[in-house]
């Protein structure tokens, strides 16, 4: 059997990722959640943003404007992170979050996911998919590159959670978020 296709696409993904916002959002993610909450969402994350490059690969960019993606990602971002920074007052905490409900799993993939749909390392995985012909091996090799460097921003978030006060935190990784959010939005105006 080939491993060329899963060794290349795992260190290609990999590196590609490294210092990427996905890496900077799983960080902020990590110092707020448990590990293990968002380790899974971003395996579960990472895995399907993976999937739909090798599978569907430009289809989706011709269903779905590229644009299109950007904004409601960019919104997504700059949204949740006012939600982390502005404070709710205990007497008016609701049971669950209007927009995202309680469950950590599931706001670390929608952020992940998210900020991985037309990213590099997922163009990146299409276009090794075409190479190889390989796609799962392309596709366990961009995923396993993918856990393994956001593995390192959990450890990293998880560090800054047990060290800096909780409201801190927040207010970085809401910052985090804006940031991303606001980046993004000028890119799509710069574009067009």
């Amino acid at each position: 059997m080939n491993f060329l296709p899963l060794i290349s696409t795992f260190l290609m993904i990999g590196l590609a990722e490294l210092g990427d916002k996905t890496q900077l959002l799983t960080i902020a993610l990590a110092s707020k959640y448990p590990f293990e909450k968002v380790l899974y969402g971003v395996m579960a994350a990472s895995g399907t943003a993976m999937l739909i490059a090798v599978l569907l690969g430009g289809i989706i960019h011709r269903m779905i404007p590229a644009l299109l993606i950007s904004v409601l990602a960019a919104a997504f971002f700059i949204i949740y992170g006012l939600i982390m920074i502005v404070p709710i007052k205990p007497e008016e905490e609701p049971t669950e979050n209007k927009w995202f409900g309680k469950n950590p799993f599931l706001i670390v993939f929608g952020s992940l996911f998210f900020a991985e749909l037309g990213d590099k390392t997922q163009l990146a995985t299409l276009a090794l998919a075409a190479k190889y012909s390989s796609p799962l091996m392309v596709w366990a090799g961009a995923t396993l590159g993918m856990i393994v460097v956001n593995l390192f921003g959990i450890v990293i978030g998880n560090f800054i959670s047990n060290y800096l006060p909780e409201k801190t935190a927040n207010f970085i990784a809401g910052c985090i978020f804006i940031i991303f959010g606001a980046v993004t939005f000028i890119t799509i105006l710069l574009k067009v």
